[in-house]
């Protein structure tokens, strides 16, 4: 469920809420003409359950998409953190002796290509497992280097400097892999998509009430209803959705360190 929800093509997943939803629609209006004859009520009483519902649908949809942005803005402020943290590394690098030097920045060049290269293509698994993994041997290679300068020289605060960005590098490495990889609760998705479910098939019963069905507002309703949960659902794809977290930033900082 995960999968064909934040992994596969967001289209896949559109085509698959809409053919739910026109299916409840058009089932409930067909075929719910016997079960509202049953339950027979009021008009008011009747509309004001039906307003119901939909107010509570649009409650938390809205509740949803605010946490859901909420994450999208934190996701694109990572991805700047990280490039002034491997930009302010970079700098600091300059400290070193020469021969460390050029290996450190030949390191973290090679690390932050491998960044990228993950950070755009995290719904293929191997390969953004494999990046990943051999970033983590260049950051072995950039703290080793960095380590040993500042234990040779241990009242140099430069290196003491040094230390501390490439620290705050490797964090935010592990707080992009989390960010990538964690999405919102499929439990809430599934009851927010069934309270949508619910609230059709109350639409479909006013239909199948009044024994006719505009046709033309049924669809603009429903395709409302799934832009919606899909943006909703597409801010938690970070990089495979059709909103998408700039990686510009470090992608200009890459650029930078190879000229």
């Amino acid at each position: 469920m995960s999968d064909l929800i934040f992994h596969e093509s967001p289209v896949i997943f559109i085509a698959l809420v809409v053919i739910i939803l026109v299916a409840v629609l058009e089932l409930t209006y067909r075929f719910g003409g016997p079960l509202v004859r049953h339950f027979e009520t009021n008009d008011e009483l009747w509309n004001a359950i039906q307003t119901g519902l939909l107010a509570l649908v649009a409650f938390m949809l809205g509740f949803s998409f605010s946490q859901a942005q909420g994450r999208y803005d934190a996701r694109r402020l990572l991805v700047v953190e990280e490039a002034n943290d491997i930009g302010t590394t970079w700098l600091r690098a300059s400290q070193l002796p020469g021969p460390s030097r050029a290996e450190f920045r030949r390191s973290l060049v090679h690390y932050t290509a491998l960044r990228l290269q993950a950070y755009t293509s995290p719904s293929n698994r191997s390969a953004f497992d494999q990046e990943l993994n051999d970033s983590t041997r260049d950051q072995d290679v950039l703290w080793g280097i960095a380590s040993d300068a500042l234990r040779a020289h241990e009242s140099n605060l430069g290196y003491s400097l040094l230390m501390q960005t490439l620290n705050q590098t490797i964090d935010d490495s592990s707080d992009q892999r989390a960010a990538l990889t964690q999405h919102v609760p499929v439990a809430a998705l599934v009851l927010t998509f069934s309270l949508i479910v619910i609230a059709i098939f109350s639409l479909g019963l006013s239909f199948a009430r009044a024994g006719a069905r505009p046709a033309v507002f049924s669809m603009i309703y429903i395709a409302a209803i799934v832009l919606v949960f899909e943006m909703l659902v597409d801010y938690d794809r970070p990089q495979t959705g059709l909103i998408r977290v700039s990686l510009a930033p470090i992608q200009w900082q890459l650029e930078s360190m190879q000229r």
